[in-house]
């Protein structure tokens, strides 16, 4: 199928025309972002995950919240952070703005074994 198509399919919830518009102007830019292979199963789902979260930036800039942004105010001062997945990584913070995002983050990470103490 087509990486058009598979984004569809993955993704119901961008607007057909959106998907239309991105999905081919992002298309070349992929392996600036992702090395790695789109033909396995694995690829396919890091690779549409990323997808998601350029057009997602692109559209909406970066006002898409994501949880773990939190704010409190106390005696008229007010403070925000935001605590996301990545730590310390201008790259990861970026990932970091979207659901998305997140997801390409956690699909790209090596994997490591248990740590035994």
């Amino acid at each position: 199928m087509a990486l058009l198509e598979d984004f569809k399919t993955r993704f119901p919830e961008f607007d057909i025309s959106t998907a239309d518009q991105y999905v081919p102007k992002l298309e070349p830019s992929l392996g600036c972002y992702w090395g790695g292979s789109y033909d396995t199963a694995c690829g396919l789902e890091i690779v549409l995950n990323l997808l998601a979260h350029l057009i997602t930036i692109e559209t909406n800039g970066l006002a898409e919240s994501v949880k773990g942004q939190s704010s409190r105010s106390v005696d008229g001062v007010s403070e925000s952070f935001f605590e996301g997945m990545s730590n310390a990584s201008q790259r990861g913070a970026w990932f970091d703005n979207t659901k998305y995002g997140q997801r390409f983050l956690f699909l790209t990470r090596r994997r490591q074994g248990g740590v035994f103490v």
